[in-house]
């Protein structure tokens, strides 16, 4: 009998460990007890995009709620001051990893700590799996009203395009607006077609279907310099499908089916691509075009009034920038019956002090009187080029943006 049984209890533990290591094959982990780890988080420039990371026995595919909490708040009072998911990937070995993006810029420099917690199907927190502290660093912005700046009657948010990404990759998408600070405003990331993709998990012949994703959230509108305020949101593209979306942000009082009938919105494309993996790419210089300065999203159709310009720049606060407006092309007229040729064309110049704003990122703003412009094509160029005042010879710097507008009459 006593053979009997060690037989039987030898079958049981055979199947357990059989059972354990589909589990593990399967989904990357065994998880009787969930658990999740956050790697160590160094100190980050209040202000800029930060991805944080950790690993879990969670499975693959699911997602973590991250909550960033006020150390320094009194007890009773809301003390969470930013929130972000956290996607899980499959990892190596007995753990899987995950990573969320978080936007910093509507969060002061101070003390925080970082809570994990794990989520149900239905989006609600099951329980805390992990804490870490994260330190903010830098100074609260204090901008001040820019002499001249012309004060804009009519809303208007503005999006600035962010272009092409991979992937999986993680990217703040910004903009500007002259609703006044702490205004809610929404934003959604949309799919632009009804394109899906099928993925079959070879282990367990499960099919998943990802398409006709759609991200939104509320976020403030944050101080900026002059009239000209500021916005911000990060992305996670994750759990995206290579695809067009369509970035829309709104006030957060307006229903989704009245965006663009009523009140200001602003709109911008983006592109996710398949991630290329082993894709080895030589860096962008910071010296190359709109990399350590940019400039704001404007109309491309531009009319005979005052305009304030603003953008963003690495460089440091109190640095001198050359702004100039000029036309893209020019009449020559050659005559004749005298020597030599002559040309006409209108274009505008400044000096331009950059601001301090939040984390690593500067602000520049400048104004621009087109009513005596004709009518024609034009373009933006803001660099750390400068004049001689004795010579009056351009010294050329190593940093600079351009825009093309066309003026209409």
């Amino acid at each position: 009998m006593k053979k009997k049984y060690l037989t039987y209890a030898g079958i049981v533990s055979a199947i357990i460990l059989v059972v354990m290591f589909a589990l593990i094959l399967l989904t990357g982990s065994f998880s009787v007890f969930s658990s999740v780890t956050i790697d160590p988080i160094p100190d980050h420039a209040a202000g800029d995009l930060m991805v944080i990371t950790g690993t879990t026995n969670i499975m693959a595919g699911r997602t973590l709620e991250l909550d960033v909490v006020n150390l320094s708040s009194a007890p009773g009072t809301n003390s969470r001051v930013g929130e972000t998911d956290a996607f899980i990937v499959r990892g190596g070995g007995l753990s899987n990893t995950w990573s969320g993006a978080l936007d910093t810029s509507a969060i002061p420099p101070g003390e925080y700590q970082v809570n994990a917690y794990s989520v149900n199907d239905t989006g609600s927190r099951i329980a805390l799996l992990a804490t870490s502290q994260l330190t903010l660093t830098g100074t609260t912005p204090t901008l001040t009203e820019s002499p001249g700046t012309v004060v804009n009657q009519t809303p208007f948010i503005t999006v600035n395009p962010p272009g092409t990404i991979s992937l999986g990759e993680k990217l703040l998408v910004t903009g500007t607006t002259n609703l006044p600070e702490n205004t809610e405003l929404l934003y959604l990331v949309i799919q632009q077609s009804n394109a899906s993709v099928l993925t079959v998990n070879p282990n367990t012949q499960e099919q998943d279907l990802k398409g006709g994703l759609t991200r939104s959230g509320v976020i403030p509108v944050l101080p900026g310099i002059g009239d000209i305020n500021r916005w911000s949101f990060a992305v996670d593209s994750t759990e995206f499908i290579p695809d067009q979306y369509q970035v829309i942000v709104t006030l957060e009082n307006i229903s989704v089916e009245n965006i663009g009938k009523e009140g200001p919105f602003g709109t911008a494309p983006l592109v996710v691509e398949e991630a290329i993996l082993n894709n080895s790419t030589t860096s962008i210089p910071e010296s190359s075009l709109c990399q350590a300065i940019t400039i704001d999203s404007f109309p491309a159709q531009l009319t005979n009034r005052s305009y304030t310009i603003t953008g963003t720049t690495s460089l440091p606060a109190g640095t001198d920038l050359l702004f100039e407006v000029f036309p893209t092309e020019f009449d020559v007229n050659v005559n004749m019956g005298t020597p030599g040729m002559s040309g006409s064309s209108v274009g505008a110049s400044d000096d331009v002090e950059v601001v301090r704003g939040a984390g690593n990122t500067n602000l520049w703003s400048a104004d621009v009187d087109l009513s005596k412009f004709p009518p024609n094509e034009y373009l933006i160029n803001i660099s750390n080029d400068r004049i001689d005042n004795r010579t009056y010879a351009r010294i050329y710097g190593d940093i600079y943006c351009s825009e093309r507008f066309t003026l209409s009459g």
